[in-house]
């Protein structure tokens, strides 16, 4: 994928609002292409990537993973997924 200035703010947004969603909230750390989203139940995973799209989602161990843990983990995933493939989607459509 073809990295432009706009890519990365668009998928923040985008990914921003799938969270929301599932009234979670994300965290920009201070290193580069690095988050921290944190869940209701307050569940925190860490985001990351080296090449975007390419993007990696890590629970940290701050309690006791539970089902509700899991449930949150597969929303975030959906949505990382979705929010991808739509500007994957928009960006072979601006190119045409």
């Amino acid at each position: 994928m073809n990295i432009t200035s706009n890519i990365i703010p668009e998928f923040e947004k985008l990914f921003r609002q799938k969270l929301q969603l599932n009234n979670c909230r994300l965290k920009k750390k201070k290193q580069e292409n690095n988050y921290e989203i944190t869940t209701p139940a307050k569940d925190i995973f860490l985001m990351y990537w080296c090449e975007f799209p390419k993007i990696q989602l890590i629970y940290q161990n701050v309690g006791i993973r539970t089902e509700q843990t899991v449930v949150y983990e597969r929303a975030i995933r959906s949505h990382i997924n979705f929010c991808v493939t739509s500007i994957q989607k928009s960006m072979m459509i601006a190119e045409k």
